[in-house]
């Protein structure tokens, strides 16, 4: 086939459709992903990849990276320039693509010694993919999701820069079940909150599991939430300061978590 450049083609649209509408990826159990190090992460992963896109000039650029990633495709198809730029998520392209099958979610199944992240009603892209990234820098055993944006939006998985890919992460529907399940497994959850008194994150316990809920960026956790949580955390900083972003707020909280770096590989 030659180089496609009409956005009328069925692969095109379809790589649209799965950037820009949750529903289509539910739908198809495809993501879209764009770049060559997501692409190379998601090869390395073992996620099946269905069609990669790719420019001439980006098979010039990375001939190795290319036919690794064509060879993995069940299609591989040459878009132009033009083209590329019209279904980039970004200022630059790299002029690699990807259309991939979305991995079935394990059962999530606690561990007494795990060390776990709630999310609460995230609702910025970037902040969840950010502390994806740092639940993996920080060895946490698994990343836990209630109410938050969509893994395999496109945001999401730049921001995570590959991380989505190596990160435990599950899905809830219903916090509070969860929460009580980690409690009668016998791992204590405290809920960040702004209340100077609560226990500070140099008080948690070093030793056994625990997990930590971080709430939505505007309201925090939810006062459901709260209320079956063992107790509440808080980061302790200058009154001049009101709040930290959920982002930095989560790092702060699972660097203590992991021992202040003692759990990371």
């Amino acid at each position: 086939m030659g180089c496609i450049t009409s956005r009328d083609n069925p692969t095109v649209k379809l790589f649209r459709g799965l950037c820009s509408d949750r529903r289509e990826r539910r739908k198809t159990g495809l993501f879209a992903a764009e770049g060559l190090r997501l692409c190379r992460d998601i090869l390395h992963s073992g996620t099946a990849i269905v069609t990669l896109l790719s420019t001439s000039q980006a098979q010039e650029r990375w001939p190795e990276d290319l036919a690794a990633l064509q060879d993995a495709a069940d299609t591989s198809l040459t878009i132009s320039p033009e083209l590329a730029g019209h279904i980039s998520d970004t200022r630059t392209p790299q002029g690699v693509f990807c259309i991939c099958r979305i991995p079935s979610e394990p059962v999530f199944e606690p561990s007494c010694q795990g060390r776990y992240l709630l999310l609460d009603g995230l609702q910025d892209p970037g902040n969840l993919g950010t502390i994806i990234r740092g639940a993996e820098a920080f060895g946490i055993t698994a990343v836990i999701l209630a109410g938050c944006p969509d893994l395999y939006a496109p945001k999401v998985l730049r921001s995570t820069m590959g991380s989505a890919f190596r990160q435990p992460v599950f899905r809830t529907e219903v916090l509070p079940a969860l929460i009580a399940r980690l409690r009668t497994a016998g791992i204590p959850v405290w809920a960040a909150a702004l209340d100077r008194d609560a226990i500070t994150p140099r008080e948690l316990p070093e030793e056994g599991g625990m997990a930590l809920v971080v709430g939505n960026e505007g309201n925090g956790v939810s006062p459901q939430v709260q209320e079956v949580c063992t107790g509440k955390v808080y980061i302790p900083m200058s009154p001049h300061i009101e709040s930290l972003n959920a982002a930095a707020a989560a790092t702060v909280l699972m660097w203590e978590m992991g021992g202040r770096g003692k759990s990371v590989p």
